[in-house]
């Protein structure tokens, strides 16, 4: 019997998976416990019939009973060891599994090519059925996670497409109206007009969008019969180089008079003249860099002078701000004053009247002029002082929650308004009432927590809808909606969390873009140097670092604006 459990017990240790015969393992070993204790009592019943004690018995293990308890013990090492294994790789899947809801929750705020989130949602269910079991205790809570976001996913993408369909038929609207502005430019008579107009009407092609699939043969071959319409009138200008070369002498001359009556006007500027007489000359320095070249020795001539002025300016501008830098010790002493200030009110509890003269304090701290080095650290003392009294006003009337019972009944007055509200035909007053809408809704308060995300909702699902509504540009409705958008982060959960990785975002796209435009800089540095004459490579590639650059300034300006709101965060306010 007992060979036949160590025949057995061998055959499991060469199984690969010994958790698989592990219960048999266990039933074995009771059997053979039940063997042994059986001989056992046999042994000690027979040396007591011979005479012998019972408390003097001692009974040997066999060297079969040694190699069963050796057995047992390689098995258990093993299924322990495996066990370790299985819980490090179970362990490992639920890592996997976590990281696959994840990315299927950033994929269910649907972007703006479906196509390619429901590839991605696919690629990912696809890794999710390869991925390998967790812990029983886990499985149930990370599996409700991924139905949640499939179906938070599904619902998403529902939006997304109806959205998208609008807004193909949209950009078909807009880019059919954009080809008769195209067709128009073969009349154009000033070629400097129309090449600014090619410009112009191609970045506004490029930026429209896609358009129904049924429709864009149909598009595509239109707008590029309308372009080489437009480009045929740039070729007959470009018969007469020379003419366009005297041209070219006479706009950098009629540059450098300008820069002559800007470092004119310098003589007498004062800190924010310099500024505009900076901006000033940056233009003139941009627009000297869009007029082709004149005759060579002309030209040498008149970039030498050029450059000449434009250093001259500048020098003069140093000396200006070398004096003004004298001037931060004045500067430093306002602040100081308003930090003293605070410093005397921090501790009222007069919370109304000292809150309204601290805010004034404030207003006066911003039309004061920066201070240089020293701005940081005396900010950082006023800061803490202002935000000394508004911490123990905000503890003080931490507990009072009736007034959000109050703020709640002039929202839901504010949403009745709104809902009710048409929009004229003045594009003006539209927006200044629009606006007006934002900031009594943000002056009305907090409300109470199971009431906010209604309320926010239907306010700015409504601004929205109007914003959509007005008569304006697609640029200045996109700025109006963006604006929006920041409001609503502004009144949501997490405030400068979401704004800062609203930032970051905006400066990837940036930082991507640059990238971009610097390898389209190289490609310009190189077609310039190994051709002669006209290049139209050179002319494409000037076009796709001009499109980028406009992007850059778009996107930079709504990081601004974001910016503009998590310092306003940061600032401390009654």
């Amino acid at each position: 019997m007992k060979t036949t459990i160590i025949t057995k017990l061998e055959e499991m240790l060469e199984q690969s998976d010994i958790s698989a015969v592990a219960h048999q393992m266990r039933t074995l070993q009771k059997e053979y416990q039940t063997l042994w204790t059986n001989e056992f009592e046999k042994a000690k019943q027979e040396f007591v019939d011979e005479g012998g004690k019972a408390k003097e018995f001692e009974y040997a293990k066999t060297a079969d009973d040694l190699k069963i308890a050796k057995l047992i013990e390689k098995i258990e090492a093993r299924k322990k060891e495996e066990d370790a294994k299985n819980a490090i790789e179970q362990a490992k899947n639920l890592a996997i599994r976590k990281e696959i809801v994840a990315k299927i929750n950033d994929l269910s705020q649907v972007s703006d090519n479906i196509g390619s989130a429901i590839k991605k949602l696919v690629d990912l269910q696809k890794q999710w059925k390869e991925t390998g079991a967790v812990s029983t205790h886990k499985y149930k809570e990370i599996q409700a996670d991924y139905s949640k976001a499939i179906e938070e996913f599904n619902y998403k993408l529902s939006l997304s497409k109806q959205l998208q369909d609008h807004d193909l038929k949209r950009n078909y609207e807009l880019k059919t109206e954009l080809l008769e502005k195209i067709k128009g430019i073969k009349n154009q008579t000033n070629i400097k007009e129309a090449e600014r107009l090619i410009k112009i009407y191609r970045n506004d092609w490029e930026e429209i969008g896609p358009v129904p699939n049924d429709k864009w043969d149909e598009l595509k071959g239109t707008y590029r019969q309308a372009l080489e319409e437009a480009y045929s009138t740039l070729k007959a200008h470009y018969n007469s180089v020379e003419e366009e070369k005297a041209a070219n002498l006479d706009k950098k001359n009629a540059l450098l008079e300008k820069i002559k009556e800007i470092i004119s006007k310098s003589e007498t500027a004062n800190g924010q003249m310099w500024n505009n007489l900076t901006n000033d000359l940056t233009a003139l320095q941009a627009e000297w860099k869009t007029i082709g070249r004149a005759n060579a020795k002309e030209n040498d001539k008149v970039w030498a002078d050029f450059r000449e002025l434009c250093d001259s300016f500048f020098d003069k501008k140093k000396v200006f701000f070398n004096v003004m830098h004298e001037k931060m010790s004045g500067i430093k002493a306002q602040k100081q004053e308003l930090i003293a200030k605070v410093n005397a009110l921090k501790d009222s509890t007069d919370w109304q009247k000292t809150g309204l003269a601290i805010i004034k304090i404030q207003d006066a701290w911003k039309k004061i002029p920066h201070a240089g080095g020293d701005e940081t650290k005396l900010f950082n003392t006023f800061r803490a002082a202002c935000n000394h009294f508004f911490d123990a006003k905000k503890a003080h009337f931490g507990a009072i929650d009736a007034s959000f019972d109050s703020n709640l009944v002039a929202k839901e007055e504010i949403l009745k308004k709104i809902l009710d509200f048409n929009l004229s035909d003045d594009v003006n007053a539209n927006h200044v009432a629009l606006k007006q809408f934002s900031v009594d809704w943000n002056a009305a308060g907090m409300v109470p927590m199971k009431d906010k995300k209604r309320v926010n909702d239907s306010f700015y699902n409504r601004l929205d809808e109007l914003y959509d509504k007005m008569n304006v540009s697609v640029a200045d409705k996109m700025m109006m909606q963006f604006k929006s958008k920041i409001e609503r982060i502004v009144n949501g959960e997490n405030p400068e969390q979401t704004l800062t990785k609203e930032a970051d975002f905006l400066k990837k796209q940036i930082d991507e873009i640059n990238g971009r435009v610097k390898t389209y800089d190289n490609n310009l540095g190189f077609f310039k140097t190994s051709s002669k004459g006209v290049n139209p490579f050179v002319k494409e590639i000037e076009d796709k670092i001009n499109v980028e650059k406009k992007k850059i300034a778009e996107i930079n300006d709504k990081r601004k604006m974001i910016m503009a709101e998590i310092s306003k965060l940061k600032l401390p306010t009654a």
